[in-house]
């Protein structure tokens, strides 16, 4: 049986494999990818079938293969890294939280979203940048534990800080600063080899000092800025952690 008809057309893969020249499976992803428009309207669903529209296919998937998506993200205070949770980073992908850096072309669909995981998470509290990939190569190489990132991330406390607590805040491995000071309240900048959510805030709070904020600015070569508090972008191909 013929699979084109002239009420049903044919399958969008098969139309996107002719086009691009290459396998099914491969146009199937570049489908899935959010990389192919039908008539102007992202479509991610390989099955879907079509006629004499017009299909658009984004230039980075000329030859039939497509980048595995990677964001970075200004999480809030409250938002979590878990899946589960009740207002969780994934409900943040929203179009008018993207910032106008991001220059991907990526369409960021449901059924993308729902590929991406959490690489380097951050405690409900803590806010600054946290990554979600669909690459395991970056989700290995965010949690490897044998050649750690560095992280840096910024602190608030009350009150002053005394050199003996200064002291305190840097056991091996952790490289901690003052980077403003009031009367009421200081500035720490801290930077360390890996993360473990509620880790800062242990060394902060085992010194007797009491934590306002707590907000990650770096990840390895990766900076964060100039992303404002929930806005989130695509990580480009030249940039590396």
């Amino acid at each position: 049986m013929n699979e084109i008809t002239e009420t049903e057309g044919i399958r969008l893969s098969k139309r996107v494999a002719d086009i691009l020249k290459c396998s099914r499976s491969e146009a199937e992803q570049v489908i899935v990818g959010g990389w192919v428009k039908v008539d102007g309207v992202v479509v991610d669903e390989p099955a879907h079938r079509v006629t004499e529209q017009n299909i658009d296919i984004h230039s980075t998937a000329q030859r039939g293969k497509v980048p595995l998506l990677t964001l970075i993200m200004h999480k809030t205070t409250g938002q979590s890294c878990l899946l589960k949770g009740h207002t969780n980073v994934w409900k943040g992908l929203t179009a008018d939280m993207r910032s106008n850096q991001d220059r991907s072309g990526i369409s960021l669909t449901l059924r993308l979203q729902k590929l991406l995981q959490c690489g380097a998470a951050l405690e409900d509290a803590a806010s600054g940048m946290v990554v979600l990939s669909e690459d395991p190569n970056m989700l290995r190489k965010l949690q490897d534990e044998r050649q750690p990132l560095e992280h840096e991330m910024l602190a608030e406390v009350h009150g002053p800080v005394s050199p003996d607590q200064l002291y305190t805040m840097c056991p091996t491995g952790l490289k901690t600063s003052i980077s403003s000071e009031s009367p009421k309240k200081t500035g720490l900048r801290m930077a360390f080899k890996g993360y473990q959510p509620g880790y800062a805030a242990g060394v902060i709070e085992n010194t007797g000092l009491r934590l306002i904020g707590l907000k990650r600015v770096r990840m390895g070569r990766v900076l964060m800025a100039p992303l404002t508090p929930g806005q989130w972008r695509a990580l480009m191909p030249y940039e590396r952690f």
